[in-house]
């Protein structure tokens, strides 16, 4: 007798086991994403924490109202801090032919972060002044100078430094200047006022200014540091680096003609298109950064030492 062949049926796999099947990739899939995203938060927290403040903090609105700071990093910077081991080789005094006009020279490496020095002591400057704008007030809001030795305010401007109270005290830059006598005083003025149409008024006023420090203050070291530009993401649209970049230069002819200090600082932390560097710009786009007052006081300190 003939053998039936038995048909071959293919078993089904029930439909329950094939929506497990796919849950438990979804859930394998989903512990990946959320591991990767929890690795890169903590790589990027480190630098927004230790180089960024929040413009809650302490830095100029869109509206000029300014908050104030809570908190801010270590105030004092030591010479064993890391970036000092390269400092000689990434920042030295420019050869100029002008005596009183210097420039920091950057390694080729100069565009990656931390190149530059930033170590200085906050006892140095405690017999100078520096004044400024809002953005010298960030340098007592990180607590990197004490704010006894700074007159700034918001919207200060060279007539303003001469004429208008800085603050609640009711007295100008000029007479807080002559309270103190101080030996060197440091100026970043200019940014409030920089307008196309009204530059040669900002240039009378600065002109001004200089000249009445110069015969006020005889003795003491005066630096103007040039204006900073804007970011190429920037809240200042108004604000052009084309003017910015006259202006400085008008600032420069000025200290040669009086025998003032100027420092470059717009070379140093702008990108090869006259921007502001993002690495040293606030979120503004034209307000410092704390790593940013550590490079331009590792730098006064380097050059009056």
């Amino acid at each position: 007798m003939k053998r039936k062949k038995r048909s071959m049926k293919q078993r089904n796999v029930p439909g329950a086991t094939v929506a497990l099947y796919i849950v438990m990739v979804v859930v394998i899939l989903g512990i990946c994403a959320v591991v990767f995203v929890i690795g890169f938060n903590a790589l990027n927290s480190n630098e927004s924490s230790n180089s960024s403040i929040s413009r809650s903090s302490g830095f100029i609105l869109p509206n000029n109202e300014v908050i104030s700071s809570s908190s801010s990093e270590n105030s004092f910077v030591d010479s064993s801090d890391e970036n000092n081991s390269s400092s000689s080789d990434v920042q030295s005094e420019s050869s100029s032919s002008d005596q009183n006009v210097w420039v920091p020279v950057q390694s080729s490496s100069s565009s990656s972060e931390n190149t530059l020095p930033m170590n200085f002591s906050k006892e140095f400057f405690k017999n100078d002044l520096f004044i400024g704008d809002s953005i010298f007030t960030g340098l007592y809001l990180y607590e990197h100078i004490d704010q006894e030795n700074v007159a700034a305010r918001v919207g200060y401007t060279p007539y303003g430094a001469l004429n208008t109270a800085f603050d609640g005290r009711g007295i100008t830059a000029l007479d807080y200047a002559k309270q103190r006598s101080p030996k060197r005083i440091f100026i970043l003025l200019g940014s409030n006022a920089l307008d196309s149409s009204e530059i040669n008024a900002l240039k009378n006023s600065y002109s001004n200014m200089l000249t009445t420090f110069k015969s006020e203050f005889p003795s003491a070291k005066i630096c103007c540091i040039s204006i900073t530009p804007v970011a190429r993401k920037t809240d200042y649209v108004n604000v052009k680096n084309s003017d910015v970049k006259l202006m400085n230069e008008y600032i420069k002819e000025q200290c040669k003609a009086l025998g003032i200090d100027y420092y470059d600082l717009c070379s140093v932390i702008s990108d090869d298109d006259g921007y502001f560097l993002e690495e040293y710009a606030e979120s503004d786009g034209m307000h410092f950064k704390s790593k940013t007052y550590k490079v331009l006081l590792s730098a006064l300190q380097k050059k009056y030492s």
